[in-house]
């Protein structure tokens, strides 16, 4: 063949070839023409729904009723191994089907020489599902139990009180289930639009906790504890049982452990402390003894008289073992308000009117009531003069934000104080439990008294030959008192109690010098006579 033949051939060629590429490329720009003239290809679907030839609100509307077809009661199903749960998604998911129609359409004219492209593949769009309360998605996955999936077996422990020793089953390692991949699990599903399926859900690794061994210690290491009560108020309880002690030392645990592979055991020495009073023994004893219980009578004007009775009232209470009691914290501020009234009581060394005068007598009392309990005295002080109440050396002086009476339940069983008013006496008892048949007397022994003298002071508002006392006198005196305990009607201690000094006053005695009023006479009086008789004047006495 000829060069020029040759030539022709590949001209002609040329041509065809050009012609058929401006053919292609005149044929695919008309079909991007023709496939912008509508809202979606011909071949799109969203969430599995065709809408070739919808418009955008058709597709919306379509997808809408068919995301509330699915969900009508969307119960999502989660696998973990082989356990399955079930979490209730219903009224608790939504989607933007409106603004996923127009995402989609916007792509289909949103590039002119692409939109040929577009109509010629397949076009598959999801519009994704989304949790509207995160809140509620929690309590759901937390009502399912799924996160309680866990597979490591924690230590256990077994006391031997005959062997004296703690024995530890060491745990294993594991796996859980986390809340965050559970959401995150739940999310994808959501997005993807698939949710009627079983959901794989995701597993961690759990080991065992590098803080175990402290934590069992913290929560085993304790003292024995005896029965008690729980009050609820001022005599009202619930009894609680007594508690096992367990004493142990951790570094010996800790380092038994650590060697200890994991799912074997170990023991450790433990000491055992058995509590002294069971629950039975609380319920069988409580208060079913009169520990002491002392009285006083009460003297002086009504309010001092009530002043005494209220304070000796709100000493009413029950007292755990261990227990301090407080007069001025348990009696409160002496006021008005708290009922109160004004009496005599001694301040300064004066006999003056003060609100609440006379409380000391009540816890003067309880004082010796706690003495004959055999209770311990945490604080007491005597009076500045010496009471008539109580015998010398037993009174216990208190005042708002000064000395207390303080003392301390150190039996083993709770007390109750029990303090009453009747016929112008205070009462106190002290109930509790007498375990070794105790007995208390109590001695004061008078170290030393003096006397006082009589002062007289010239009064001119009272008339001559009257007196009348402005300063009651006091004689001083020391005294020592002592606690004699006696066990089954043996004497098994004697112990000095307390010390007492009192101040001496002396009485002032006011006398009156004013002189006294003469009475007028009348001029036009007559003195009467008898007839017969001598008439002798006298002279009239004044006086």
């Amino acid at each position: 063949m000829s060069r020029r033949l040759k030539k022709g051939v590949k001209k002609k060629l040329l041509v065809i070839f050009s012609g058929l590429m401006i053919f292609i490329v005149a044929g695919y720009l008309v079909l991007c023409v023709v496939a912008g003239s509508n809202d979606y290809m011909a071949n799109t679907t969203i969430n599995g729904i065709e809408v070739g030839d919808m418009t955008k609100e058709e597709a919306a509307k379509a997808l809408e009723e068919k995301f509330e077809s699915d969900t009508q009661d969307l119960v999502l199903n989660l696998k973990v191994k082989d356990k399955t749960f079930d979490i209730n998604l219903k009224d608790n998911v939504s989607i933007d089907a409106l603004g996923i129609a127009q995402n989609v359409s916007d792509d289909v004219e949103g590039n002119f020489f692409m939109r040929g492209y577009h109509y010629l593949s397949s076009n598959d769009y999801i519009a994704p599902v989304t949790v509207k309360d995160e809140e509620k998605l929690a309590e759901e996955i937390k009502k399912s139990k799924i996160t309680d999936y866990d597979t490591r077996v924690v230590t256990t422990y077994d006391i031997s009180e005959s062997d004296k020793q703690i024995t530890f089953q060491k745990g294993t390692s594991g796996e859980k289930v986390e809340e965050k991949d559970v959401i995150e699990n739940i999310k994808t599903s959501l997005k993807a639009y698939q949710f009627k399926d079983i959901i794989e859900c995701s597993v961690v690794n759990n080991p065992l906790d590098e803080n175990e061994m402290a934590n069992m210690h913290k929560e085993l290491n304790k003292d024995g504890k005896n029965a008690t009560l729980k009050l609820e108020g001022k005599n009202s309880y619930e009894i609680l049982d007594s508690q096992v002690g367990v004493k142990y030392d951790l570094e010996t645990a800790q380092k038994a452990y650590d060697k200890a592979d994991e799912g074997t055991s170990f023991s450790i020495n433990v000491e055992i402390q058995q509590p002294k009073i069971s629950k039975e023994d609380l319920e069988k004893n409580l208060f079913k003894d009169v520990l002491g219980s002392y009285s006083t009578y009460v003297s002086g004007s009504y309010v001092r008289r009530n002043n005494v009775r209220l304070a000796g009232i709100k000493c009413n209470k029950i007292m755990l073992s261990g227990d301090v009691f407080s007069y001025n914290g348990t009696v409160g501020k002496r006021t008005k308000a708290n009922g109160f009234g004004e009496a005599g009581a001694y301040v300064n060394g004066e006999t003056v009117d003060v609100v609440g005068g006379g409380v000391c007598q009540a816890s003067s009392t309880l004082y010796n009531a706690v003495l004959l309990s055999n209770l311990e005295i945490v604080e007491r002080r005597n009076h500045s003069y010496v009471s008539s109440y109580v015998p010398l050396g037993r009174d216990a002086t208190v005042s708002w934000g000064g000395p207390d009476f303080k003392f301390k339940n150190d039996s083993d069983y709770p007390i109750k104080i029990v303090m009453s008013y009747s016929g112008n006496r205070l009462k106190c008892k002290i109930y509790g439990t007498n375990v070794d048949n105790t007995t208390v007397k109590i001695k004061s022994v008078t170290l030393s008294q003096g006397s006082y003298e009589t002062k007289y002071v010239d009064d001119p508002t009272l008339e001559i030959g009257k007196e009348k006392v402005d300063v009651s006198g006091y004689a001083p005196a020391k005294a020592q008192t002592y606690r004699y305990v006696y066990k089954n009607g043996k004497l098994v201690s004697s112990n000095k109690e307390a010390y007492s000094s009192y101040k001496r006053r002396d009485k002032v005695v006011l006398r009156g010098t004013k002189q006294p009023e003469v009475q007028p006479t009348d001029p036009n009086a007559t003195t009467p006579t008898t007839p017969n008789t001598t008439t002798q004047s006298e002279t009239p006495v004044t006086q």
